[in-house]
């Protein structure tokens, strides 16, 4: 969060090079600059900051028939820091070389900023599954290798999470904006000149977080996008769900990001009990094969979101699945010893507004031959069990699975006796 915000306004004949020299200093000292002007010269003026390696991100524009309040209340909860490259020589003047000096290196990216929590969901990539410039390394947390993103925004969406944020975006001062707003322009720097009346918060070229738009709908704000086509099949996506009358609803899973993005879209669906296949939104469905699984427990225990549990009736046991809680990190697919679990992108109108459990394997705990005592495990995994002894050839021991430890030594005392 920005400590001091300061607002300059530009006239129609700027002396561009020292007012851009002049901003660029105030940013390096932790200042937070919101420019208010004719676009097409503020475009200008942001421009020439990049150039001369100062960090452009936390240039907030304010249009000229706006209100620059809200614009400073935005520009404090902008984040301080930002991804950069080194670029070396730039065809600089000589005076712009002198009064920057190394810092002129200095190429600050729209690149996202990846939270160190990513490294919780340590199978999940969906991020890179997004990325159409193979521009993120797959570690843990991720990394964005800034000389191969073009700053377009896909893995900021395609994070179910919110862990890749943008940072010349602010949830929390969106958030006061749209109080303020009526019409809501995200448009990137180059297409600054094409906007009408209305508030602009400027975005990445490519996208803008889907969250940020639903919630401005919630809020009752006009949301337009200018130039930003990476977005559209989210929206035209969300427009093809089946749409009932909005409801009140509040879904919790993971985190903050999670929660309010399946809310808000759970609020305006049509509760329907369907599966709806999907492209881009993030909501999943989990798949798991009664032929192949054998209740071992290994996923519900990798799931971070709980959206996998193992619920007991009696002698039989159940694999349950949560639609509502899901979010696609691929943790139980990656690690079913079985490989019986299938993640697809799906939704669900009513499993995600009730949150409601479905069932997807059940299966008997599997019983002791010799005293009746239940053994650890299903009659599934047991017949498995058995299965691959006789594989290898111990004809002698695969028996030996179906009985509890106490009647085991007691068959095996037995064979040795004759």
């Amino acid at each position: 969060m920005s400590k001091e915000v300061e607002l300059i306004e530009v006239h129609e004949e700027p002396d561009e090079e020292s007012l851009a020299l002049e901003i660029a200093q105030k940013l390096d000292e932790g200042t937070s600059v919101v420019l208010k002007g004719p676009p097409e010269r503020v475009k200008v003026i942001i421009e020439l900051i990049r150039r001369y390696g100062a960090n452009w991100l936390r240039v907030v524009y304010s249009p000229p028939w706006e209100d620059p309040a809200k614009y400073v209340e935005y520009a404090r909860y902008l984040r301080s820091e930002a991804p950069y490259r080194l670029l070396g020589e730039k065809p600089l003047k000589r005076r712009i070389l002198i009064r920057r000096m190394a810092k002129a290196s200095f190429d600050y990216m729209d690149a996202p900023l990846v939270d160190s929590r990513c490294a919780s969901l340590d199978h999940c990539y969906l991020c890179i599954d997004s990325c159409p410039e193979n521009a993120i390394i797959r570690e843990k947390p991720v990394k964005i290798d800034l000389s191969r993103c073009t700053e377009c925004g896909a893995c900021v969406n395609a994070c179910p999470v919110g862990y890749l944020t943008p940072p010349s975006f602010t949830l929390i001062g969106f958030r006061r904006f749209a109080r303020e707003s009526d019409i809501i322009h995200a448009v990137p720097l180059s297409k600054l000149e094409e906007v009408g009346d209305g508030s602009i918060i400027r975005s990445q070229e490519g996208s803008f977080p889907l969250v940020a738009v639903l919630l401005s709908k919630v809020m009752g704000v006009e949301f337009r996008g200018v130039g930003l086509d990476l977005l559209d099949p989210y929206l035209k996506e969300l427009s093809n769900l089946p749409r009932g009358e909005r409801r009140s609803v509040r879904i919790e899973r993971f985190n903050e990001h999670a929660s309010l993005e399946a809310t808000l879209i759970a609020s305006e669906l049509e509760d329907r009990d369907e599966w709806i296949n999907l492209k881009h939104l993030n909501f999943f469905r989990v798949s798991v094969s009664s032929d192949e699984c054998t209740l071992c427990g290994v996923c519900p225990k990798v799931c971070p979101t709980k959206a996998l549990r193992i619920t007991r009736e009696g002698d039989t046991l159940k694999l349950e699945f949560s639609h509502q809680l899901c979010i696609g990190c691929g943790a139980c697919e990656e690690s079913c010893p079985e490989s019986a679990i299938e993640l697809s992108r799906e939704i669900n109108p009513h499993l995600l507004i009730t949150g409601n459990f479905v069932e997807e394997v059940e299966d008997e705990i599997a019983r002791c031959r010799g005293c009746g005592a239940p053994l650890d495990g299903t009659v599934k995994m047991i017949q498995k069990l058995e299965q691959r002894i006789r594989e290898k050839g111990d004809e002698r021991y695969a028996e030996l699975v179906w009985y509890c430890p106490t009647c085991k030594e007691k068959k095996m005392f037995e064979e040795l006796l004759g």
